[in-house]
Formats: C-alpha cells, sequence, structure tokens
C-alpha cells in the first residue's frame, strides 16, 4: 500500500512540473456567440447570431467594440442582406455599405448631417 502511494505521489509531482502542451490538430469551437473582454471586463468584440424576428430573417452578427462600449465597427450577415458599417469616434459620422436582395448602397454622414448615398 505504502508503494502504491509512493508511485501516485510521483506521477502526481510529474503532472505539476512537465510543461502542459496543447492537444495535436486544430479543434472547434462551437457556440452560439463569442464575446471577447479586455482586462477591465469590458466586452470589446462580440460575435452572435440574432434569431429570426416577425418579418426578418437570423442573423449573424460581429462587433467591435471601443473601450466606451460603442459599436465602431459591425459586419451582418443573413439570407436576405449583408452590411457593413463603419462609425467615427462621435458617434454622428459613418458609413454603411449595404446590399440587401438585389440593390446595394454606400451611405455616407457626416457629424454636420451631411450625406451622401451612391447607388449603382
Amino acid at each position: 500500500m505504502t508503494a502504491t502511494n509512493l508511485v501516485l505521489l510521483a506521477g502526481i509531482g510529474l503532472m505539476q512540473i512537465l510543461p502542459a502542451r496543447a492537444q495535436d490538430g486544430a479543434g472547434m469551437l462551437r457556440g452560439s456567440g463569442l464575446e471577447i473582454v479586455d482586462g477591465e471586463g469590458r466586452v470589446r468584440s462580440s460575435i452572435s447570431v440574432l434569431p429570426a424576428k416577425a418579418g426578418e430573417a437570423e442573423t449573424v452578427l460581429f462587433r467591435l467594440i471601443t473601450e466606451s462600449g460603442q459599436p465602431s465597427v459591425k459586419i451582418s450577415a443573413s439570407t436576405a442582406s449583408a452590411g457593413l458599417s463603419f462609425v467615427g469616434g462621435d458617434d454622428k459620422s459613418y458609413i454603411i455599405l449595404d446590399a440587401a436582395g438585389p440593390e446595394t448602397r454606400l451611405k455616407m454622414v457626416e457629424p454636420d448631417g451631411r450625406e451622401k448615398v451612391i447607388t449603382p
């Protein structure tokens, strides 16, 4: 019994001393959403699947978020449309690139309210 305990103790000790290694081969991370947080616990990036609502398709949404909590970059995709938006630091200037069904557009808005929409 003492010998068995010594062998087990030696095995546990070796496990603590030897470096940990990652598994061989690429693994798969699966889930319905992912959030990346900074050192202060604030969400800085997220990807989520938004369920379908009345008249709207299910949407996948990726966000890059500033330290103040403002989503500055958004990328969305659904069966009906896809879009990309960039928001300036003042939250009043932004660009939206949108493809909804057969229609596409680029909308640019300045802080003073001036906007320009480009369509084919």
